[in-house]
């Protein structure tokens, strides 16, 4: 059917389970802390950012409501709840609002102090590369949140408990024009297992090397030559190099037999692996 149909790239851009909530999130690089995750969740959460508008038309004679040039956008009203399955104090005072903690004890406070706004972060997976260094993510940022759903717990017979969230995030006077959330979406980027350079002494590859090409030919009359391989992602991806069965230590010399010599590069970066075969022939 025509239009019964999907983008060629639908699947690099969903967003998959639940996600976490957490503390501290650093977008330009996408690392995982789990000592800053807040709580486990069930059910995921639900996150609103929703605009006010005023439109200045809509008492003027002659001027429809929803004139475009008389509408102004007032504010964000910017919220995310969800439900909670693990508690600490540290949880607990987040989500009471107006509280202190001291050892165990989490003790509700009648007035609210500026540091009871904190940021929190939702991070989600998102497209088709969801492990590795490169994974995909989408990333929320509610900024000066504070809990305004107060503390509530569902304790269920032969099972774990539910604690409800909801945390609306807040302008501030020190930066009025700055709505309280900012959104990342990242697409994952599969790890990089080429080769950026492949040489064995001063022998010619047949082809000439390209990262993308696999299969190589070379012929030498040495009976040895320095083999020296890189990575393009060198800082990951790891770099295995075999004469036959003999490990071949990048940057030092392979031994050769008369006739064909089968060398083989294997670079693993993660989940990706590719293999650079060269025949050597000894002559």
């Amino acid at each position: 059917m025509k239009f019964t149909q999907v983008a060629a790239d639908a699947f690099q851009k969903l967003q998959l389970n639940a996600g976490v909530l957490l503390t501290e999130f650093d977008p330009s690089d996408g690392a995982l802390d789990r000592t800053k995750i807040l709580a486990a969740t069930g059910g995921g959460v639900t996150f609103e950012a929703t605009p006010t508008f005023i439109d200045f038309g809509e008492d003027i004679d002659n001027v429809p409501n929803n004139t475009m040039e008389l509408k102004q956008l007032d504010r964000f009203d910017v919220k995310m709840n969800g439900t909670a399955k693990t508690m600490d104090t540290d949880f607990a005072k987040a989500v009471i609002g107006a509280a202190d903690v001291s050892g165990t004890a989490v003790t509700p406070r009648s007035t609210l102090d500026l540091d009871d706004f904190f940021d929190i972060w939702w991070v989600g997976d998102y497209s088709d590369v969801t492990t590795g260094d490169s994974a995909g993510f989408m990333a929320i940022k509610l900024i000066n949140a504070l809990s305004t759903g107060g503390f509530k717990v569902q304790s269920n017979d032969k099972g774990k408990g539910d604690f409800s969230f909801e945390f609306t995030g807040h302008y501030s006077l020190e930066d009025i024009d700055t709505v309280p959330f900012e959104l990342y979406i990242a697409p994952g980027e599969s790890p990089d297992a080429t080769l950026a350079s492949l040489t064995i002494g001063s022998v010619a590859l047949s082809p000439t090397f390209n990262k993308n090409t696999v299969l190589y030919s070379a012929s030498t009359t040495n009976a040895t030559n320095t083999v020296t391989a890189v990575a393009s992602d060198s800082s990951h991806a790891t770099v295995v190099i075999k004469n036959g069965t003999t490990t071949v230590t990048s940057g030092n010399a392979a031994t050769w037999s008369a006739g064909p010599n089968t060398l083989t590069v294997t670079v693993t970066n993660g989940d990706a692996v590719k293999v650079y075969t060269v025949t050597v022939t000894k002559s």
